[in-house]
């Protein structure tokens, strides 16, 4: 296995652009209006079957100003996805079940999808590298090693980029499954910090939820494990499976990448994008759930 290599890719000269856009702005008058860029988002749609969504059926809301919304599609594409895996030696599930957990998953996988398996404990090493080869994936289940101390952040991170790296565009649907309790042991990454990269990155986050095995403790400077998980999944669109039901998790988790995710395009308007912003997807039948990620970055953001 070979570890993932941290990039950077924060550029002292797109900021240096950002910040001059930012002063031809404030000069025009214009600086706390949104131009005409256009925001693209993912969508994941849970309706009622034979249900026909539809951009009339809900209202989008940016930093609390209603927007219009230019297009509104279903994604029938392939998916790029990692199956992120905590590996380390104290998670409460045995080797056995993670194996299947992970097999689970794999055989979940459509012709046109991709996936990578990455195990992480102090390091977010590569089982099996991005591939659509089925075989192969497969295979990675026997070569999981329980060590160590789970970086989850850090491990995010890693990811996030790995899955940045590797799009051809940043148009396609992208998505981390992670299977952990959510609890991280000493990364350098804060919590905060790990969340942007995947909102950053448009990154839908699912999770399979193995038990706690800090039963509830509080930690420093850092949510409780299932309160990570909760809070990252729902802030970029995902959902919480329960680790012990794998194999009805890989299925939901199927069906959101190929039949409910959606690209809705709008151009923000009478918002400040110098500030990070709130998104709202509201529905008008109660019938309809739709998620997205929660925030936008500002237009002064790093570029990650």
């Amino acid at each position: 296995m070979r570890a993932i290599r941290f990039v950077s890719s924060v550029t002292f000269i797109a900021l240096g652009l950002l910040v001059t856009m930012a002063a031809v702005e404030a000069q025009s008058g214009k600086g706390s209006v949104a131009t005409r860029r256009t925001v693209t988002l993912n969508v994941i749609v849970h309706a009622p079957e034979n249900r026909v969504v539809t951009r009339d059926d809900f209202d989008l809301y940016d930093g609390g100003t209603p927007q219009e919304i230019e297009s509104f599609a279903r994604l029938d594409s392939g998916s790029r996805i990692v199956l992120m895996i905590d590996s380390s030696a104290s998670l409460r599930a045995e080797l056995a079940a993670l194996q299947k957990a992970t097999e689970a998953v794999v055989n979940e996988l459509y012709a046109d999808d991709q996936m990578m398996v990455v195990g992480y404990n102090e390091n977010a090493e590569i089982i099996t590298d991005m591939t659509p080869d089925l075989k192969a994936l497969q295979s990675a289940s026997a070569k999981i090693i329980r060590k160590g101390v789970p970086n989850l952040y850090d491990a995010l991170i890693a990811v996030s980029d790995a899955l940045a790296a590797a799009a051809k565009t940043g148009l396609e649907k992208r998505a981390i499954i992670l299977v952990s309790d959510g609890y991280d042991s000493e990364s350098k990454t804060k919590f905060a910090d790990a969340l942007r990269a995947l909102q950053d990155e448009n990154i839908v986050l699912y999770a399979l939820q193995v038990s706690d095995r800090t039963r509830g403790a509080l930690m420093r400077d850092k949510p409780k494990p299932p309160a990570a998980l909760e809070q990252m999944t729902a802030a970029t669109g995902g959902s919480i499976f329960s680790f012990d039901k794998a194999e009805d998790a890989a299925k939901n988790i199927a069906d959101d990448l190929r039949k409910n995710w959606y690209r809705l395009v709008y151009a923000p308007a009478g918002v400040t994008t110098f500030e990070a912003r709130r998104l709202l997807l509201m529905p008008h039948d109660e019938k309809i759930n739709l998620k997205t990620k929660s925030l936008l970055p500002s237009s002064l953001h790093p570029l990650r």
